[in-house]
C-alpha cells in the first residue's frame, strides 16, 4: 500500500516556522501579543478540526501500522527463506550421512573379505607347512636312491674299469712293466 497525502493536503499552505512562532506569541517589540494577521478560528470549527487531524492522524497510525504488518511479512519471508536453506543443508547433511553409512558398509565388507582371505592364506600356509616333513622324506628317499644309483654305477664302471684293464694290459715299453689301463 503507497504512502498518500490526503487529497486536500497542500504543502505550499504551511507557514513558515519563523512566521507561525511570531504569529503565535507575538515579537518582543509587540510585547507578545497576538498577532491580528493569524486567523482566528472558532471553538466549533476547533472541534471539527481537532476530529479532522485526529481522523488524518488515526490515518497515518493505520498506514504505520500496515507498514508495520508488512515489514512482519517481510520477516516472515526472510525466515521462510532461512529455513528453506535449512532444510536443504539438512537434507544434504542425511544424505552425507547416508553416503557415508554406506561407505562404512563397504569397507566392513572389504575387511571381512580380507580377513577371510586372511584365513584363507593362514590355512593354505598351514598345509604347505605340514606338507614339508612328508616332503623333506620323499626328497631325502629320492636323494637316497639317486645316490644309491650312482654308487651302483660307480661301483659298474670301477668294476668294468677294472675288467677292461685286465682284459687288455697295457705295456710300458721303457719300463718293461704291464700295467692295467687307467
Amino acid at each position: 500500500m503507497p504512502f498518500q497525502l490526503p487529497e486536500n493536503f497542500n504543502i505550499d499552505t504551511i507557514p513558515d516556522f519563523q512566521e507561525l512562532a511570531n504569529g503565535a506569541i507575538g515579537t518582543p517589540e509587540s510585547g507578545f501579543a497576538p498577532n491580528p494577521a493569524l486567523p482566528r478560528v472558532s471553538d466549533q470549527d476547533r472541534a471539527e478540526h481537532e476530529r479532522i487531524f485526529r481522523e488524518q492522524a488515526n490515518a497515518v497510525d493505520n498506514l504505520k501500522d500496515a507498514l508495520k504488518v508488512a515489514n512482519k511479512y517481510v520477516e516472515a519471508a526472510v525466515l521462510g527463506t532461512k529455513l528453506g536453506k535449512s532444510l536443504i543443508q539438512y537434507h544434504t547433511g542425511i544424505q552425507e550421512i547416508r553416503t557415508a553409512k554406506v561407505e562404512f558398509a563397504k569397507a566392513q565388507t572389504r575387511t571381512e573379505i580380507a580377513l577371510a582371505e586372511h584365513d584363507q592364506l593362514r590355512l593354505k600356509l598351514g598345509h604347505e607347512l605340514a606338507m614339508i616333513p612328508s616332503i623333506e622324506r620323499e626328497f631325502a628317499n629320492k636323494l637316497r636312491e639317486q645316490e644309491s644309483k650312482a654308487n651302483r654305477a660307480l661301483a659298474a664302471a670301477m668294476k668294468h674299469e677294472h675288467d677292461t684293464a685286465m682284459a687288455f694290459p697295457m705295456i710300458d715299453i721303457d719300463a718293461q712293466t704291464i700295467r692295467p689301463a687307467a
